[in-house]
């Protein structure tokens, strides 16, 4: 009889030993659902802030046609954002506040000249014969010039204000700017014959480069930083010469 006793003691001992984990499991797992609910409602309002913080870009329009006299289509904080999102250089990124100054006293819309200038320099990169140390923004040869592959054959600037405005100035000779050409222009390739050769981002292309492609690939570069989204930001009117 004490055995029956003590085993009936027992069973009802760890019958409410069960019931206490049990108890404790469904504790447990109702905070674990608690928590993931918590995680998934968290990730939802994380992706929601970061698609109206960058929403998605807007197809690609090339064009060709955009002048290169013109106002900003841009804001500096758009071709800034634009750079980085192009794994920029923080030098290069800090010379659009340069090229959003400047550009305007030659007529010249910013966004083309700064993009050109990501399209030379490999945002900064660079990686041929010239480096970081020329301060030269486009490429801009000497006035002898020379071959490509000669560092001697390129200008070197001292600092990247004059470099930048050495490009402006080219810039501004080729799509006929009044009052040129410059009589002491900072431009080394300053010729007359430049002159009007190349009004618009396609004829930079012909005249520039003699390239299609590069006309093509600096339009994009073009249309993708006037795209950029800004938070708080009203974006500027794009070229109305814009085809798709």
């Amino acid at each position: 009889m004490f055995n029956v006793a003590n085993n009936r003691r027992n069973s009802i001992a760890n019958s409410s030993t069960h019931r206490s984990r049990q108890k404790k499991l469904t504790t447990k797992s109702k905070f674990g659902l608690i928590l993931a609910a918590v995680f998934v409602v968290i990730v939802a309002i994380s992706v929601v802030v970061i698609a109206r913080l960058n929403p998605p870009l807007p197809p690609l329009h090339i064009n060709l046609q955009q002048p290169i006299l013109d106002e900003p289509t841009a804001t500096v904080e758009q071709a800034q954002k634009w750079a980085r999102s192009r794994n920029a250089t923080e030098t290069f990124v800090e010379l659009a506040p340069i090229y959003w100054s400047l550009a305007p006293n030659y007529g010249i819309n910013p966004v083309v000249a700064y993009a050109q200038a990501g399209l030379e320099t490999n945002y900064g990169r660079f990686g041929g014969v010239v480096d970081a140390t020329y301060c030269n923004p486009c490429g801009l040869k000497t006035t002898q010039g020379g071959d490509d592959s000669d560092p001697q054959a390129h200008q070197r600037f001292p600092d990247w204000t004059t470099g930048i405005t050495a490009h402006l100035e080219h810039l501004a000779l080729y799509a006929g700017a009044k009052g040129y050409p410059l009589e002491n222009p900072l431009d080394p390739r300053h010729f007359p014959r430049l002159l009007g050769t190349a009004r618009t981002v396609g004829e930079i292309g012909e005249n520039w480069a003699s390239s299609d492609y590069y006309a093509n690939l600096l339009a994009e570069l073009i249309d993708r930083m006037e795209v950029q989204h800004v938070p708080g930001q009203t974006a500027y009117p794009r070229s109305s010469t814009l085809v798709e």
